[in-house]
């Protein structure tokens, strides 16, 4: 395992949401360190994605708190939080997909600079920050299609460039939700490669919601297994896939972590 910086980036306080009657997150309080990648694992029904809501702000906790820094944020909006240094992508791409690879990039990359105000601007008189965004197509590998649709990408090829997308926010925190959802066997790998890189920046911290368990334990250096809303284990891939708890609760004694 990575040895972590001292002090959390990113922290939950007794996070908690209830729909109706049914409680999603209950109490969940975990903290999270720069050069860390943690994987969040459960069965369906766990309360993952909603747990991430709650981080990124996509929903607001009935209870406790998100600390981002030592700030409090739990009651920001998404759009506030992005700018604090919060990035997510979600399991569903989310591009222009009538803007061409560079011109997706290039968008991030303005916005981020707070040259927004020229948001239609063609990208020839921002030399600038077509530099910094064609710098963002080159690390994960999309350089040769930077003037191709979104829409006319591989599968594959549109999550590459998503990350890329997240990438030129340059948050503190990556949140990736089952990254390698839809792609295939021969698409993940150079896409997990891209994700496991984040972290050797060292102020970096990397949130992964996934299922499987071939990409937790190729990336992972912490688990954490919810189970109805709640920390089930919380520990190194080591300690989680030999737990005897979360072969018997997680996967019904049927072993699948080993």
């Amino acid at each position: 395992m990575k040895k972590q910086q001292s002090g959390s980036s990113l922290q939950t306080k007794s996070l908690s949401i209830s729909f109706g009657g049914h409680t999603a997150v209950n109490a969940v309080s975990c903290q999270f360190h720069p050069n860390e990648l943690t994987v969040i694992v459960g069965p369906n029904g766990a309360g993952k994605t909603t747990f991430f809501n709650l981080i990124s702000g996509q929903l607001k906790p009935t209870h406790g708190q998100v600390i981002l820094n030592n700030h409090d944020v739990s009651q920001m909006p998404p759009a506030t939080r992005a700018r604090l240094g919060i990035g997510r992508a979600f399991q569903l791409t989310n591009l222009f997909p009538r803007l061409s690879v560079l011109e997706n990039i290039r968008l991030v990359v303005q916005a981020h600079s707070g040259d927004g105000w020229r948001f239609f601007t063609r990208i020839t008189a921002l030399p600038e920050l077509e530099a910094k965004a064609e710098h963002f197509l080159h690390l994960v590998g999309l350089s040769s299609v930077a003037h191709m649709l979104a829409n006319e990408l591989s599968h594959g090829n549109q999550r590459k460039l998503e990350v890329a997308m997240l990438m030129a926010m340059e948050p503190d925190i990556y949140m990736f939700d089952e990254p390698t959802a839809g792609m295939s066997l021969d698409e993940a790998p150079s896409l997990l490669e891209l994700i496991a890189n984040l972290k050797n920046d060292s102020s970096k911290t990397v949130l992964l919601v996934e299922h499987k368990m071939s990409v937790v334990r190729a990336l992972a250096d912490r688990i954490i297994v919810l189970h109805n809303g709640e920390v089930l284990e919380d520990g190194t891939p080591d300690r989680i896939m030999t737990s005897k708890l979360v072969k018997d609760v997680y996967l019904g004694n049927a072993g699948g972590l080993a």
